[in-house]
């Protein structure tokens, strides 16, 4: 989405709801970095886009309409998405994939997660819930004694932990702990 267009929606949602940009922004960000994401001339992570959406009371879809589609006009003859719908349908996969996780919907949020290209500019994002979601699916599997499956998710959780920005040693740890112990439980079978 073009930053500016986001940036519009985001200020015409603030002024809807007689807010000023102090308002909004609380200790979160800064009132600067708002004018800046209003005006078109920074784009805000996923985190802040979710920040925004529930100060200002949206669901961020309202933010990001028309995600998987895009805008004709954005397209070019014979393209069927547009560089600049990459970042907004994926936030969108992303967001609907934190909302399945808090809803401990694990099955549905780590195939929303798997749906995300390692390409994607939410890559570090998409790795640090992925591994959250897979040591929690495979300690389910574990205690259902379904020691196969919970191998494959620990060997994925623990190597989406490993990976980006927000790569987590701990979660790393836990899932290689329980890799470990699935390991030695279906060595026992």
């Amino acid at each position: 989405m073009d930053p500016k267009l986001l940036g519009q929606r985001i200020k015409e949602a603030r002024l809807a709801k007689k807010m000023t940009q102090a308002e909004v922004v609380g200790s979160f960000i800064t009132r600067n970095m708002l004018s800046q994401i209003e005006s078109g001339n920074a784009v805000p992570s996923v985190k802040t886009l979710t920040y925004l959406a529930q100060v200002l009371e949206l669901p961020p879809s309202v933010l990001l309409p028309d995600t998987a589609e895009g805008s004709e006009s954005d397209r070019e003859p014979g393209n069927t998405t547009s560089a600049s719908d990459a970042v907004p349908a994926d936030a969108a996969v992303l967001y609907s994939a934190k909302s399945a996780y808090l809803a401990e919907e694990d099955s549905k949020a780590f195939e929303l997660l798997s749906s995300i290209e390692e390409s994607s500019a939410l890559f570090d994002e998409v790795q640090a819930l992925l591994a959250r979601v897979a040591l929690r699916l495979a300690t389910a599997r574990c205690n259902e004694e379904n020691f196969a499956e919970a191998l494959d998710l620990s060997k994925t959780a623990a190597t989406a932990a490993a990976k980006g920005l927000y790569a987590s040693p701990e979660v790393k740890s836990q899932a290689l702990l329980l890799l470990s112990e699935t390991a030695a439980k279906l060595a026992q079978i």
